[in-house]
Parts: structure tokens; sequence; C-alpha cells
């Protein structure tokens, strides 16, 4: 190459990328959550949530405490979203706007700002904004009720559920108080779904809360919609009547007077019943339930929401069996020797023969109580044989096994005792095969007082049972119910229902519950906790049973006596109970 030739020129450099257009930035700036956790601005209020502890928004907005009304939506359903009374505003962050919606109205379509139903709105865990009360959101609630009241008649005055209707409460809150519609009514003819159900089709809302019932937890699908529009309405197929053993459950949650229990029917008013929180003694399952009682009488039983026992649901089996709390053949009084007797006195009565026997031969006295006791209950009838009277003889009554029944969300237990897993707490798992010992001594004629509290409405006493009572020379029995039991008595203490005490029970799960007395004591007062202490009392017991303890200080001296119960009281447990701390080591009740 010559000197005189020039190398080539160096290319061109390339031109600088254009810089990108800046992110918008967005008109409402949410706080940063905590991990785990989203930010949920409602109604100009933060609040962070765990986004995978919510279905869908309405759950989270009631969880805050966020009035937004609602029909079709419930919490042990799957979400259906045909009522839309439950409309709020979603904001869009970026805009500061409600979301739009595409208006099919106009031709050609458009956009315009659309409230969202609640029930089917998921949440979004990069965070949301809703309003609840917006004039948009309002006006549209307005206008929903005021659509399914066109057909809905006017018959709040003879309707069972006048005074728990959501819709009399979603009209007062939500609707306004005149009608545009003049046209006649829709009407349309009463129906008799099964054998307790019926229908009053023209209330029908068509909510289908009782169809996704009958399809997702009984599994039984006795039901459907039939027709389209104004015409829609429940119905059953020819031959299929509603007829399964959850089928209550409808009833309580229709939230009109569509659906009537005809057992119940035309029977209360609604405000007149007082609400008690207790729970299902029918089975072992321990089902959380309310009473709901009218001047010392028990009108119905319903569940109440506990979802780790029962869900929101119960059985038809728990759920009628409560007629015998005040039926005619309660025991009302005591007697002794054939003679009606004030309760204190058979009491006092029954605490000195047991005494006096052993005093004598500590073997001659023995105990049956029943799996239908309360722990306090149990506690106490323990405390009487084996700290006062110093005899172990000490056995269990118990109802017998009935059917069980699996349903796809819910399961009816066989054990019939509600309270079967305190009993082995309190007296150890040999305290069932003790009763055999116990009856074999009776038939023996070693036995002079044996002390049977039973307090269970269905107790079929065996035949063993009745020949053993025979030999013995004085029988005390505690129960509810006069019947073959009670004709053994030469001493006769009332009984108490589920409904007229406070106590503990643990289900089959071992999970402690609070029961809670919804109507005072039959038995002059006494209910199954207080006699018990006053057969104590009266057997010798120490300056301590002076007088009578509430089931709460009861069970304050059991959590320091059971490990299975250390540190719990009737208010830690509080409506929804708790499991067992531990395996306590068994009792030692053995027959000597």
């Amino acid at each position: 190459m010559s000197d005189d030739k020039k190398p080539d020129a160096k290319p061109a450099a390339p031109a600088a990328p254009a810089a990108p257009p800046p992110k918008p930035e967005p008109a409402i700036k949410l706080p940063k959550a905590p991990e785990g956790q989203m930010t949920l601005r409602v109604d100009g209020t933060d609040h962070f949530i765990d986004p995978k502890k919510y279905r869908v928004l309405i759950e989270a907005l009631h969880d805050l405490g966020y009035g937004v009304p609602n029909f079709c939506y419930h919490p042990g359903l799957e979400p259906d979203g045909n009522c839309r009374i439950c409309y709020v505003n979603l904001i869009d962050v970026m805009s500061g706007k409600p979301m739009a919606g595409p208006n099919l109205s106009t031709q050609p379509w458009s956009m315009y700002p659309k409230p969202t139903i609640s029930c089917r709105q998921p949440l979004d865990p990069r965070g949301m904004v809703v309003d609840t009360s917006s004039p948009a959101v309002v006006e549209a609630r307005k206008w929903v009720m005021e659509f399914l009241l066109i057909n809905h008649p006017l018959d709040c005055f003879v309707c069972d559920k006048a005074g728990e209707c959501m819709l009399q409460n979603h009209s007062f809150d939500h609707g306004q108080a005149d009608s545009r519609f003049q046209e006649a009514k829709n009407e349309k003819a009463p129906k008799e779904l099964g054998p307790t159900i019926k229908l009053w089709t023209d209330r029908c809302i068509v909510c289908t809360r009782c169809t996704r019932f009958l399809d997702e937890v009984s599994g039984t699908s006795e039901l459907y919609v039939t027709q389209r529009g104004d015409r829609s309405e429940i119905d059953i197929m020819a031959g299929h009547p509603v007829e399964n053993e959850m089928m209550g459950n409808i009833v309580d949650i229709c939230p009109v007077g569509c659906l009537i229990d005809k057992d119940l029917m035309f029977t209360y008013r609604a405000w007149y019943l007082q609400h008690t929180d207790t729970v299902c003694p029918s089975c072992s399952k321990g089902c959380n339930i309310k009473v709901d009682a009218q001047k010392n009488y028990v009108r119905r039983l319903q569940p109440r929401e506990n979802r780790e026992v029962n869900g929101f649901w119960m059985c038809d089996r728990g759920r009628k069996d409560f007629r015998y709390v005040n039926a005619d053949t309660r025991v009302m009084q005591g007697r002794l020797g054939g003679q009606p007797a004030p309760v204190i006195a058979a009491c006092d009565e029954a605490g000195k023969r047991l005494s006096a026997a052993a005093t004598q031969d500590p073997a001659s006295v023995a105990g049956l109580c029943s799996a239908w006791l309360t722990l306090e209950e149990l506690h106490v009838f323990k405390t009487l044989f084996v700290d006062v009277l110093k005899t172990l003889q000490v056995g269990l009554l118990a109802q017998a096994d009935w059917e069980p029944k699996e349903f796809p969300k819910f399961k009816i237990e066989a054990d019939r005792n509600p309270n079967a897993a305190g009993a082995a707490l309190v007296f150890g798992p040999e305290a069932a095969a003790n009763t055999a010992k116990i009856l074999e001594a009776a038939r023996a004629g070693k036995l002079k007082v044996l002390y049977l509290a039973a307090s269970m409405p269905h107790f079929e006493p065996p035949a063993e049972l009745l020949e053993a009572l025979a030999k013995v020379e004085t029988v005390i029995v505690q129960d509810l119910s006069h019947g073959a039991l009670a004709e053994k008595a030469a001493i006769l203490l009332p009984g108490s229902s589920f409904a007229e005490k406070d106590g503990v029970f643990v289900n089959a799960a071992k999970r402690a519950q609070v029961l809670r007395r919804a109507i005072d004591p039959l038995g002059q007062g006494n209910d199954d906790l207080a006699v018990l202490q006053r057969v104590a009392r009266a057997a010798g017991a120490g300056d301590e049973w002076g007088r009578l303890r509430s089931a709460r200080v009861v069970f304050q001296q059991m959590a320091g006596a059971y490990p299975a119960l250390a540190g719990m009281t009737h208010q830690s447990l509080g409506r929804q109970g708790a499991a067992l701390n531990a395996a306590e080591p068994a009792a030692s009740t053995g027959a000597e």
C-alpha cells in the first residue's frame, strides 16, 4: 500500500434510541400493604387484608363491617350474582373514576360508569378502591329493590318471615317509599314442596339459595327453577318432593317469606322471640345453634355459623328434637316414697341415704350418670362419689347409636350422646365398662343405694338395667321425663334439658363448647347442676359446698384439675369453642 493512500473513514455511530415515554402516574396512590396482604380502600378508608382469605369482594366488605346488602349471596354457597342488590363502584386507580362497562342499549354501544356486583367480583392482590355509598350506587340499589318488589304481595302482616325478612330490611334501608308499577301483579299459587315445607310462590324473588343448597350441600337436588323472566318459579319434579334430613336449612336461608316450615307456621312472631346461642345435643357433632324461646317456651332451633364444626347448617334430626323440653311428661318436682315433695327436700333425703349407706360400706353405693350431662355436672357427680362417699363405683348411661348420614358438605354422627368425650375426660375410658360391674353388683343384692343422673330425653332403659334396679333397696333417679326409670325411683329428682342450663360439652372432635341457658329451669328453678350440688351437700360435702356454684365457677375449678382444660373459661371459649389442650391421663373410676 502506498504511503499516500488513506484508510477508509469510520462509519457513523447509530442514532440513540428515543427515550421511552414516562409511565403515567396513577390518579390514586395506594399505600404499600405488608407482605402477603393487599390494600383495599373502601369509602376513603384504607384496609390491609389477606386476599386469600376471601372468595369475593363482598366477603371482605362484610368482614370489615360495611353493610353491603345481599339476597342471593350466602357465605356457605357458591356465588350466583342474580339479585344485583350488592352493587358497589370499583374505582380505576389510574383515572380515579368508576370502572366503565358497555351500554348495550345504545347502537353503536358505548361505555358508561357501571356499578359492579360485589358477590361476583374477585379481589385484586395489587390493590382495589371501592365505593359502597356513592349516589350512583345508592340509586342502582333503589332500582333493584323496585324491580324485586314489582310482583311481591304486601302481606307482611300475615307472613311468618315478618320481623326477620331481608326484603323488609333492605326495602327500608335501600328502597323507596313509592312504586311506579300500576299494573296488576303476577300472582302465583302456593305449593306443597314436601312433608314439612310450603312454598308461597308469589313471595319468591328467585334468589336460588334453596336450589343451590340442595345441589351443593345436601346433594339431593329436589328443587329447580322453571319458566323465565317474571314467570320464573321454584318447583319440584312430579313425585320427587323435598324430603331429606337437611331440608330445614332452606327455610333458614330463604331471605323472604317464601319457604315456610309447616310445623311452625302461624305459631309465633319473630319480634317476640329471645335468641340464645348454645349447642345442639342430638349427637356428638355438637352443631352450634341458637334457641328461640318465647315466655319460657322453646319455639324453634336454628343453626349458627361455626366453620370448625357445622359450617352454617344443622340436620333436621336435631332441629326438630326439642318438643320434650316443654312436654307434659316433664318431671317438675321431687318425689319421696311415691308422694310429691319439694326439690330441696328430695335432694336432702337423697344425700342422707347415700351418706348413711356409704358410712357403713362404701361398696354399697354406686352411681350411673349420662353423657348428656355437662362437664360441670359430671365433675360434681364424680366429686360426690369419689371425694364425699369414698367410692369409685361410677358408670355411664348412654343413648344407643343411630344411623349416621353423610352429605357432600355435612355429616350426622352416629353417637347420639353430646358429651361422650367429656365423660371420658372426667371419668376415664373405663367408665362405660364399669356400668356392667355395677349392674352385676345390683343383681347380686350388694347395692343399697344406686343414684342415676340421666336427663336423657329419649333414653329407653334396657331390660337388664330395670331388672337390676328391682334388686336395689333405694333407687335415686334424676331425669327429665316420667317413664320406666322414674317408676323405679324411691326418690325422684327433676332433671333439666340443654335449653335450661349453662355448661360445656366436648364433641367428637374433642372441641369444648359452651351451652347457655335459654329458658328458666322447669324443675322448680333447679337445673341438673343445682340438684347435684344439693345432693352432694346433704351427703356431707365440705364447707365449700355451703352455697350453690354456677357452671362458670365449677368450670374454672376444673380447668386447674384437668390438663386438657388448662387455661380455659366459659368466656375464653366464647361462641365458637376451642379444641382441648391435650389428651388427659385417664381418671381411675374402676369398681372396687
